[in-house]
């Protein structure tokens, strides 16, 4: 209950952690939804309030409308993760979103029941909903969604949860063989995750 109350009250100034580079969040597409000044200062300050260590590999990229923290990997730079946050006024909620989720994969939508028993992984000190799904990816993000192209043979890992006024969303896509081999990376980025000023957790 307390992680978005300590990440709009932390100092912008403090970092914990080295990133391989920064870029500031311009865009303020919340500022439109009438959402509190912490809540507009937590959606368009993501960098700015949180520490994090960047994987091996993992190229740090500005951020977008729709990913806070943005990277991509592999060889030819197809794998792709980032954490968004997304106003619950605005964003669906935690069952929405994975479902969601599952369409880009082709795979059938979960019950509430259903989601309860997903496995669950540890982010910020707290289990939360976690998925890995295979199949044809159809996903994207803003205008290029609707257009994106079936893409074969490819798997998502993907874990969300709510706080006072977000959806936290992490999600890693790519070719599975890629993904396979940053599975690991992805549970360290996820484990690394917390908020500026404060040590990061023992390992």
């Amino acid at each position: 209950m307390g992680v978005v109350l300590l990440l709009a009250a932390c100092g912008r100034k403090e970092r914990v952690e080295v990133v391989q580079s920064r870029a500031p969040f311009k865009n303020e597409p919340v500022a439109k939804l009438g959402l509190s000044t912490a809540q507009r200062y937590a959606a368009n300050d993501a960098q700015g309030m949180l520490r994090w260590t960047t994987p091996e590999g993992w190229r740090f990229l500005p951020a977008t409308e729709f990913r806070h923290l943005n990277f991509d990997f592999g060889a030819g730079r197809e794998g792709e993760a980032y954490l968004t946050l997304l106003p619950t006024t605005g964003g669906g909620g935690v069952l929405e979103n994975l479902n969601r989720w599952r369409k880009q994969m082709g795979q059938a939508p979960l019950a509430e029941a259903e989601m309860a028993a997903l496995p669950t992984k540890t982010i910020f000190a707290r289990p939360v909903p976690f998925m890995d799904l295979s199949g044809t990816f159809t996903g994207g993000s803003g205008p290029a969604m609707a257009a994106a192209e079936p893409k074969e043979n490819y798997r998502m890992l993907g874990a969300i949860f709510e706080a006072p006024g977000f959806l936290f969303t992490l999600k890693l896509t790519g070719p599975a063989a890629l993904v396979a081999e940053q599975a690991g990376a992805f549970d360290a980025f996820c484990q690394s995750l917390g908020v500026a000023g404060t040590p990061a957790a023992s390992q």
